[in-house]
This record gives structure tokens, sequence and C-alpha cells, in this order.
């Protein structure tokens, strides 16, 4: 349930990297729905000025503690490309606390020190978390 330029853009991600710094990318798309940004079926994402993953929550992140701030969202859709080697690390690697408190497997790759890198995409989608997300999914597909 994403488009093929969104795709593209996160295989884009290895092409540009002449430096092999990066172990996975991955989408982000902007969101502004109050019930979607303080759902915890919705992952999060914060991310640095080279669009780096820092961390990845099912709370509200950035938390707005001054509410005339023009605070952005991003969630995070599940679609992951990786370096053979990041694939290989995840099952080796252990599950840490981080990981194990928000149930999101894309933070065992920071506790370990790998860099995501995010890509930004206007596509929504159907993100399928829940039994309910299924349906909707199902529906969208007739």
């Amino acid at each position: 349930f994403t488009d093929r330029e969104s795709l593209e853009g996160v295989m884009q991600v290895f092409e540009d990297d002449v430096h092999k710094e990066i172990d996975l990318a991955s989408l982000m798309v902007k969101i502004t729905d109050e019930e979607e940004i303080n759902n915890p079926n919705t992952v999060k994402v914060i991310v640095d000025n080279r669009d780096f993953a820092l961390y990845f929550s099912r709370s509200p992140i950035p938390y707005p503690r001054a509410k005339n701030e023009d605070t952005v969202y991003y969630k995070h859709k599940g679609i992951y490309a990786f370096r053979k080697s990041a694939l290989m690390d995840f099952q080796r690697l252990p599950m840490l606390q981080l990981e194990a408190t928000e149930k999101i497997e894309a933070i065992r790759y920071l506790e370990y020190g790998k860099k995501i890198k995010m890509v930004e995409t206007n596509v929504q989608g159907i993100e399928i978390d829940t039994p309910e997300d299924l349906k909707k999914a199902q529906k969208a597909w007739k």
C-alpha cells in the first residue's frame, strides 16, 4: 500500500551512499491528525538534520512543551531496505531494553549504533497494525 516512487527513493539511499555509512533505509510521512499523533499503534520517528533516525516511539515525539511551536510529526512507515550485513545482524543481536519497552524492532538497530536513513514520502498508504487496520486494507484492496 505504497507507491513505486517512494520505494525507489528508499533504494536510491544506497546508490547515493558512497561511504557505505547507511545500514538501513525506511520511509516516513508527515502526520497532522491529533488522533493519529497520539495513537500508540502509530509509530513516530524523529530525525536529525540529515534525515537519520534518532528515535522511534509509540508516544508523540517530539513533545511540544511550548504549545506555540509548529511541531512537525512523522509517522514511520514499516518499509525497510537493508544492507545484507544489517539484516544478518538483526537475528544475532539480542533485544535490548528500549526495543523491549516500545515494541519497535527498528530501535534494535539504533541501540547498536546502526544508521537508519529516513526518506520522506507524501503517500500515506495503509498501515496494518491492528485487526481493524486489516479490515480497512481488505476493503481498500477490493
